[in-house]
């Protein structure tokens, strides 16, 4: 059977602006995440030690009733202002960095390859096809967990089996804006696991 035409095309020359435009989305989400994960782990480990080594209900229900509501508030409050460390401070070094590694990555690339690397990403009905010539992944629409968007790029994490999740991106300049926004509500009708595209 025939495979229907893909929806959207996108063909684009690998350069060191298209690695560092999709490494800033993937920082920015590693720091963000990083940030939010560590919070939890410490706000439970500290909970854990307050009721297991200490009394902070003075041994009455309602006391601990009060620490527990006044500890959760709390924890909450230090997941927002984590947020809002990792889209400002945060957000500033891992631009920094994703430029270094960007650059980085480029330089090996370039290294490796004698021919500038042409990449054609595809989105079809059931799955997005990303193809650089020597090498082709499929990717599921129902295994992206997650899209980020940023000035540059649009990136996925997608959910391929047992294994790592994969990260991929394309870049925005490669479309007109109108498809930039065609693209995007094809993706939130496919992406059944994905609500909202995450803004970086």
């Amino acid at each position: 059977m025939e495979e229907t035409s893909s929806r959207f095309k996108l063909k684009y020359t690998e350069d060191k602006k298209e690695l560092i435009a999709f490494c800033e989305i993937f920082h920015q989400q590693k720091g963000e995440m990083n940030v939010l994960i560590t919070i939890g782990i410490i706000g439970a480990a500290l909970l854990f030690i307050f009721l297991f080594y200490s009394d902070p209900g003075n041994g009455t229900t309602k006391g601990l009733l009060l620490f527990l509501v006044k500890y959760i508030s709390l924890w909450i409050c230090a997941f927002f202002v984590g947020d809002i460390f990792a889209r400002t401070l945060m957000r500033s070094m891992m631009m920094t960095k994703a430029v270094g590694d960007g650059e980085e990555l480029y330089r090996v690339r370039v290294k490796r390859r004698k021919e500038p690397l042409v990449v054609t990403v595809e989105f079809f009905d059931e799955k997005i096809v990303n193809d650089t010539g020597t090498q082709q992944a499929i990717y599921l629409y129902s295994k992206v967990r997650k899209i980020m968007e940023s000035e540059k790029a649009i990136g996925f994490l997608v959910a391929n089996g047992p294994g790592p999740k994969n990260y991929f991106a394309v870049p925005k300049y490669v479309m007109k804006e109108r498809e930039v926004e065609e693209l995007k509500t094809f993706l939130l009708e496919k992406c059944e696991n994905v609500k909202k595209i995450k803004v970086i």
